[in-house]
C-alpha cells in the first residue's frame, strides 16, 4: 500500500499547555512558518528536525482541543513516536501522509488516552506501508 503524502508544513516548536505529556503522548507544538494549518484531524505523518535527515514517525493533531474546556486557538501537535526529546526552538518539517479522523470531543481524560493510544497504533500501521521522502 502507497500513499501519496497530503503535504508538508513546517514551523518551530513553541511551548504549549504540556498536558500531551501529563497523559503520556508528549507534543511539540509547532509555530507554523506562514503556511495554513490543514484541516482538524488525526493524520499519520513522517517529521524530520532541522537538517537532520532522519525521519521520525509522527502522529499530529490539528484542531482545538475540544475535550478541554474554553475558547483554544487552533494548534499543530506532532507526537513523535518512540522518541523523549527537548524540541524547543527546534524546526519541524512534517509531511501528512493520511487523515485518520476527525478532531473529537472526548467525555473524559480515560476515552482521550485509549483513543490516542488506538491512534498512534493506526499511524504505525499506516507508516509501515508509506515510506519516508527523501
Amino acid at each position: 500500500m502507497s500513499t501519496a503524502p497530503l503535504g508538508t508544513i513546517t514551523g518551530v516548536v513553541v511551548p504549549g499547555d504540556g498536558r500531551g505529556r501529563g497523559l503520556g503522548f508528549p507534543t511539540a507544538n509547532l509555530a507554523l512558518d506562514g503556511a495554513e494549518a490543514p484541516g482538524d484531524g488525526i493524520y499519520a505523518a513522517w517529521t524530520r528536525i532541522d537538517d537532520d535527515p532522519q525521519p521520525w514517525a509522527a502522529s499530529v493533531s490539528v484542531g482545538t482541543n475540544p475535550t478541554f474546556a474554553g475558547d483554544r486557538e487552533r494548534r499543530v501537535e506532532v507526537h513523535l513516536h518512540d522518541a523523549d526529546l527537548d524540541l524547543y526552538g527546534h524546526r519541524l518539517f512534517v509531511t501528512l501522509v493520511v487523515r485518520l479522523r476527525p478532531t473529537l470531543r472526548f467525555d473524559g481524560v480515560d476515552a482521550l488516552i485509549a483513543q490516542t493510544a488506538d491512534d498512534i497504533a493506526r499511524c504505525r500501521a499506516f507508516l509501515a506501508f508509506s515510506p519516508a521522502s527523501p
